[in-house]
């Protein structure tokens, strides 16, 4: 049997330990903060075909690490478009500390003007319409700047897109903001910036809201200080744990932090909330006494509601997306680390508490006083529960009946999500990012960019005139389709090859000099990366084209419909042709239907296992399931309704459905452990699932409380999947409330409640208290429960 005397050593052990960790918190959580980086990109499995393909396309070409860069008044014939391009190129090479940012610099006056040059010697129409709408605007002369960022330097994106902005702005004579810029290079940067902003901006007033509602909810400061220091401390080593796995910090994880403080803070509460009420309910007893009986009552579910938080974060790991299943390993350990320390430390620190408070009582001679009025505010705090639950067990099968109704309502919603991981989405309307993409499709053209590679293996032809020919029918086919635009291949710098009847001298001479042009290394088309050789002899012709950026867009069905389109000049080409698709498109829709489907399965994993634990408790299979109805309602009902709204699911929100359903197991798991424990007392289930409610119910909106609004202060963040993340969290958490209350009481209220083992409605109570642990009532009231 463990002794007051053990709960003081446990205690000094824990704080040891605490002391240990926190330099290493401290140290590695700032290291890791360091790493951050974000490549949806890179997100997807390398296994993964659409990942593979574009491997090997960043491999052969570059396209993909180009910054566009354009201004008001950028056009062919203004000198300030060769004043960027020659103050670009100082970045190109090192100086000093300056890593070389920047692999190539050119611009699209450079490209018109080599069009018109020999050998191709096009005239200036003809040269502007093969690049309209990508290189040149489509009416106008507007163009843009190319730069070609070196992949090397990744790690430096932030500064070194900052100060391609800045060069450019300074060698034209315009403010910084007026320059815009696009690419996947600034869509990086902009996204590592804005979660580590998010982190900094927002870490400690998320804190400092916890720590104030953990106060107001256990009227301790030892006790609060005990729980905040192990939440801190957890909220750093996740983190921390980001370093040591070799990880790069990103927007994913960076919901790492609040989410451990408040699950630390969850379990802190509802622990302490034991020891709470028994020294309420036993004011003769002592601290020591207290706190035996607290923890008595209070481990076992503690530790089976934190097992059912570790599930639903563990099942994340079942997601392909590599900083989901991150996000749920080390959010899985912190949790167990915290809740570990806190049944490690809080006993002794409840003895510690409880002796304090004795010892000022006493010199205020007012212990017996204080002791009646801590039983007074413990049992004023539960009034409110004695009325609402009046009413939901007034009733509790049609209580049931339309939460079953209002779930599959919105069950309908669940089919209809949608889902996005659109960098420019993942900002406001107002931000820089918003505003450099609209501005571009207004005055260039398309931004969202999608490749086709034409793949000429060993057995197609040799020729390259036939290759060109072939290219230049899917070039035909791609600029024709209606929704994109800003195609760019070989056809775009080499000549119309004449008929292939054709015999006459000039045709002779254009023939070859387009087989001249493929076949020369440092020709126009294969320099500007539109050809290349792979290292297993397979020749790629690229061919580039991009859709509009927009919010209604599905892009996934665009990127089909040219797939279709595509399919019968493929059956049409030579033996030993295949067309690979990649590019921004693919791999963004790809991740979409990774999301989706994996959070499907994620969260399905987690609810059977879940479940499983519920029926294992329960000793009941009927009971299991229905104990499961309450935190099944959260989910469906908020992202049933994100379905009927059309609102995409975002990397923000795709880990909040199994995180949300390990916390609302949490309410569920003490609730029906309070139930039962009266049941086996031979109390009757409306009494018991009204006392269960009336010791569990504080505690449980307390919880929701510090969950759900200590995340909240990061729904301020201009960063819409850490807002979203928040907004999510704070929805599912109130739901599940709402869930754990409302539905729960009624099940085991109805006639339902016999497969949770207890009595009918009229049964002659043996007991009172569940061995002293439940609030003792007043006689009218137990007699008022009885009929």
């Amino acid at each position: 049997m463990v002794t007051p005397a053990t709960y003081r050593r446990r205690f000094w052990v824990g704080i040891g330990i605490l002391l240990v960790l926190t330099p290493w918190a401290i140290r590695d959580s700032s290291r890791a903060l360091q790493t951050m980086w974000n490549a949806p990109a890179f997100w997807l499995p390398e296994t993964m075909e659409v990942r593979e393909a574009y491997e090997e396309f960043r491999l052969l070409f570059s396209g993909e690490n180009v910054l566009q860069i354009s201004w008001e008044g950028a056009t062919l014939d203004a000198d300030a478009v060769d004043d960027a391009v020659t103050a670009l190129q100082t970045l190109t090479t090192p100086d000093g500390d300056r890593p070389a940012f920047l692999a190539d610099v050119t611009s699209g006056k450079s490209i018109v003007e080599s069009l018109q040059a020999a050998p191709a010697g096009f005239s200036e129409r003809e040269s502007i319409n093969r690049v309209k709408e990508s290189l040149v605007a489509d009416g106008d002369r507007q163009t843009v700047v190319i730069a070609a960022y070196n992949h090397r330097v990744d790690d430096r994106r932030r500064e070194g897109v900052a100060m391609v902005r800045d060069t450019v702005a300074q060698a034209v004579g315009v403010d910084a903001d007026e320059i815009h810029v696009v690419g996947s290079m600034v869509d990086g940067a902009l996204i590592d910036e804005e979660a580590i902003r998010s982190i900094e901006r927002f870490t400690t007033p998320s804190t400092i809201v916890g720590a104030l509602i953990c106060f107001f909810c256990l009227r301790s400061v030892l006790l609060t200080g005990v729980v905040l220091a192990i939440a801190m401390v957890g909220q750093g080593l996740s983190l921390a744990m980001v370093s040591w796995a070799g990880l790069n910090m990103n927007a994913i994880l960076i919901v790492l932090p609040p989410l451990v403080f408040v699950l630390t803070a969850s379990a802190g509460i509802h622990l302490s909330n034991y020891y709470l009420d028994a020294l309420a309910n036993h004011p003769d007893e002592s601290p020591e006494q207290a706190t035996v009986r607290a923890m008595t009552a209070g481990r076992v579910p503690c530790l089976l509601a934190a097992g059912t938080t570790i599930v639903g974060l563990g099942s994340l790991t079942l997601v392909q997306l590599w900083p989901v299943r991150a996000f749920g390993a080390i959010a899985g350990i912190s949790v167990a680390l915290t809740v570990g320390l806190l049944l490690l430390t809080l006993p002794g620190a409840m003895q510690w508490h409880g002796a304090l408070r004795l010892r000022a009582l006493r010199r205020r001679k007012q212990d017996r006083v204080e002791g009646q009025s801590l039983a007074h505010w413990r049992h004023n705090t539960t009034q409110s529960w004695d009325r609402f639950s009046g009413m939901v067990m007034a009733r509790p099968l049609l209580v049931v009946i339309a939460f079953g109704f209002i779930t599959v309502g919105a069950a309908i919603g669940v089919p209809q999500l949608v889902t996005s991981v659109n960098v420019p989405r993942m900002f406001p309307r107002e931000s820089q990012i918003r505003r450099d993409y609209l501005w571009f499709e207004e005055h260039l053209g398309p931004t969202i960019n999608a490749e086709v590679v034409v793949v000429f293996d060993d057995s197609a032809t040799d020729d390259a005139l036939a290759r060109f020919i072939q290219v230049a029918r899917f070039d035909s086919v791609l600029r024709k389709f209606e929704g994109s635009g800003a195609v760019i291949s070989a056809r775009t710098f080499l000549p119309t090859p004449p008929k292939p009847s054709s015999r006459s001298l000039a045709a002779t001479v254009r023939k070859n000099a387009i087989r001249q042009l493929v076949d020369d290394p440092e020709s126009a088309v294969r320099k500007t990366g539109y050809i290349a050789i792979a290292e297993d002899g397979r020749q790629w012709w690229r061919i580039s084209f991009r859709f509009p950026f927009g919010e209604a867009i599905d892009y996934r069905q665009r990127m089909e419909d040219v797939r279709l389109e595509l399919l019968p000049v493929l059956a049409e080409a030579t033996e030993g042709t295949q067309l690979l698709f990649t590019g921004s498109v693919p791999l963004t829709t790809t991740s979409q239907d990774v999301l989706l489907s994996d959070l499907f399965r994620s969260f399905m994993t987690a609810f059977l296992i879940v479940g499983v634990i519920m029926i294992l408790v329960l000793r009941s299979v009927p009971g299991g399931i229905l104990a499961m109805f309450p935190n099944l309602f959260p989910t469906i009902t908020l992202f049933g309704g994100m379905g009927l709204l059309q609102t995409p699911l975002d990397i923000g929100s795709v880990m909040t459905a199994s995180v949300a359903l390990g916390i609302a197991v949490d309410g569920t798991i003490h609730l029906v452990s309070r139930f039962r424990s009266q049941a086996s007392a031979g109390v009757d289930r409306r009494t018991s699932a009204l006392r269960a409610l009336r010791q569990c119910g504080p505690a449980m909106w307390q919880t929701t409380v510090v969950c759900a609004l200590s995340p909240m202060v990061y729904g301020l963040s201009d960063f819409i999947p850490t807002q979203r993340f928040a907004v999510m969290m704070f929805g599912l958490l109130v739901s599940a409330l709402i869930g754990d209350v409302c539905l729960l009481p009624a099940l085991l209220a109805s006639p339902l409640g016999r497969f949770f083992g207890g009595k009918p409605a009229g049964h002659t109570p043996r007991a009172t208290t569940d061995g002293g642990n439940l609030a003792s009532e007043p006689s009218g009231r137990r007699a008022a429960d009885a009929n």
